[in-house]
């Protein structure tokens, strides 16, 4: 769930757009503040979530990542329905070495997704860690970032689920001075065998979306942006989010 400025903002700060973590850090005792709307459709029903970032530079090398979901509802077309908290992710990421001419640069994180959701339409009740191998390279003013990870998931009574490995590949692009576009492929490998698990939803299935959008600067602290995403169970969502940058 990342919601990352041209012009006044570090260069770093275009990867909060992006779902796709970046191997680019902020100075240290940077803080920033992440959030949007993400209203999804589907022919099953419509899926609302209000994420929120918390991004705290501890160094120049390391930052923490605490991302809570205050409000979650799903509303099926059949079935039953579910209003509430979500589940709550805390990432550590750690530069290994920045770019030169010869190599990108390289970072890795460790994720825990603690099972705060209210819900078992929402979360699965048990907890899940990720491990990141994340890599930042530009080529001309094009700046991209990849990831490749692994999902340990914690395994719900009475369900079989194999753990995850997870892709990511995002790049943005400037659009005049004080904007940018953006675009994204992210998927992961099927927990349940299929797009999705009847006795726990939030088992992932095979997945694969892809994204695009546009984000500008407002002012000196404050990027605004706009992303809609398509996946392979034909969902669309519209995702409209902003960037706080405190310190």
């Amino acid at each position: 769930m990342r919601l990352l400025l041209l012009a006044l903002l570090p260069a770093t700060a275009y990867a909060q757009t992006l779902e796709t973590e970046t191997a680019r850090f902020h100075p240290a005792d940077s803080f920033q503040i992440a959030s949007g709307f993400e209203q999804q459709f589907s022919a099953e029903g419509r899926e609302s979530a209000l994420p929120v970032a918390f991004e705290y530079a501890l160094t120049n090398t390391w930052e923490l990542l605490v991302e809570p979901v205050p409000y979650t509802a799903i509303r099926p077309k059949v079935g039953p329905r579910a209003t509430g908290l979500g589940d709550l992710e805390v990432t550590v990421i750690h530069g290994l070495w920045t770019e030169t001419a010869g190599r990108p640069a390289i970072a890795v994180a460790a994720e825990v997704k603690l099972a705060t959701a209210e819900s078992r339409l929402i979360g699965t009740d048990k907890t899940d860690f990720t491990g990141y191998l994340i890599a930042s390279r530009r080529f001309g003013a094009v700046d991209l970032h990849a990831n490749l990870g692994y999902t340990i998931l914690g395994k719900p009574a009475g369900i079989s689920v194999s753990n995850l490995i997870d892709f990511a590949l995002g790049g943005t692009v400037p659009v005049g001075r004080r904007a940018i576009a953006f675009a994204e492929l992210l998927g992961n490998t099927s927990a349940a065998g299929g797009p999705e698990n009847s006795a726990a939803p939030e088992i992932a299935g095979g997945e694969l979306s892809g994204t695009i959008g546009y984000g500008r600067e407002v002012s000196r602290t404050l990027f605004i942006n706009l992303a809609v995403t398509y996946d392979n169970t034909h969902a669309v969502m519209v995702r409209p989010g902003f960037t706080l940058r405190i310190h």
